[in-house]
């Protein structure tokens, strides 16, 4: 089944190679073409290319669009599968669609009838999911026509919901938290391994002026924990601006006031803002075991000075102090926003060391090549 426990090292990040594949027939679904990428000297390129079915939630710099893109830029074929359900901006459509699926049996797995025969019509090689709500039963659809297929599950152990993933026949599954991956091999004996999340070098890269607005900026939801932290920091007197989805009233309630844009930032857009501010403020969720979430490696990515919560992973992936500044508590976090706040050379040297960590160590291009193999 692959390697032990004992075999889950942090730094040492498996870069392989999938095994030798003859390329797939033309599918007579249109593929996914991605364009005008940047050259980068850092990203392998497969001898033997594959065709890639993805399943996920679709949206510009989603998981699944740098996925995608990582693929690409290695010379593989990727074609778009779906998500088995529509895809709305409507917060309250979607929580009916996800209680109608927890009360109706088996209709997802009926809606997802449609990904399986995308999948075979397109000839793909393999599959790779990063939807946790894929139905058991089509999973097991695509492997009775031959076809493996992978979960890399990009979230919290609290998104785990029923735990259906663990009972679908994957070929392998990915976990960004190597306490949950050790729990579910030692005791279950499941295909699991652990795989952080990582950037995109033609996204997440240094753009604009280091340190030019000298605020803390946080990107991402704001969800109570976060809400209530960034309303102590302003009582701290530190200057904060928020980007993301205009949260719910009873969460914006709580924020500090003018301090959210009320619209998120993406891509190469997201990489200015990383690059400009003072600091980027990374507090973890609170269901956050060991791992660390994407929006480390974006913001590393793109030359940010990142405050991050500690984790035990945190120092395996970059190095404390020259590379992330990390924090344990509020007292921490406040003396470390401080620092950057008074120094912009600060912000300079530690995004500067930062960006070249994260490309050099944690591009998708150098993350894929192990669920690749996992797929041969």
């Amino acid at each position: 089944m692959g390697p032990g426990p004992g075999d889950l090292c942090r730094r040492e990040l498996p870069r392989r190679h999938p095994r030798d594949r003859q390329p797939a027939a033309a599918g007579r679904m249109v593929e996914a073409t991605l364009t005008a990428l940047l050259p980068n000297p850092l990203t392998p390129r497969m001898e033997n290319t594959m065709h890639i079915g993805m399943i996920g939630r679709r949206g510009p710099d989603t998981f699944q669009a740098n996925i995608g893109d990582g693929l690409v830029a290695m010379g593989h074929r990727v074609t778009y599968l779906g998500l088995g359900r529509p895809q709305v901006k409507s917060r309250i459509v979607n929580r009916a669609a996800d209680l109608a699926a927890l009360a109706v049996d088996r209709l997802d797995e009926r809606l997802q009838r449609g990904l399986v025969r995308t999948a075979l019509e397109s000839e793909c090689d393999a599959v790779i999911n990063t939807y946790g709500g894929l139905a058991a039963g089509t999973v097991a659809a695509l492997r009775r026509h031959g076809l493996p297929v992978a979960l890399w599950f990009p979230d919290a152990v609290s998104n785990l919901g029923r735990q259906t993933m663990l009972m679908a026949p994957y070929s392998a599954i990915f976990f960004k938290d190597e306490l949950l991956v050790r729990r579910l091999r030692d005791t279950l004996g499941l295909p699991v391994w652990y795989l952080p999340q990582g950037c995109n070098p033609r996204w997440h890269r240094p753009i604009g002026e280091p340190g030019a607005r000298r605020v803390i900026a946080v990107v991402g939801n704001c969800y109570p924990s976060r809400a209530v932290l960034l309303q102590r920091l302003h009582d701290a007197g530190i200057p904060l601006v928020i980007y993301g989805a205009r949260p719910p009233k009873w969460v914006h309630g709580s924020l500090p006031l003018r301090a959210h844009t009320g619209f998120p930032v993406v891509a190469k857009e997201k990489a200015r803002v990383f690059r400009e501010v003072a600091g980027v403020l990374n507090n973890l969720h609170p269901a956050e075991m060991d791992g660390v979430n994407a929006r480390l490696f974006e913001a590393t990515g793109s030359g940010a000075a990142v405050l991050c919560e500690r984790r035990p992973s945190l120092g395996d992936l970059f190095d404390l102090d020259s590379e992330v500044l990390p924090f344990t508590d509020f007292d921490e976090l406040v003396h470390q926003a401080k620092r950057l706040l008074d120094d912009s050379d600060l912000t300079r040297q530690i995004g500067d060391a930062a960006s070249k960590r994260a490309h050099a160590e944690h591009t998708y291009e150098q993350r894929l090549p192990e669920v690749l193999e996992r797929l041969s």
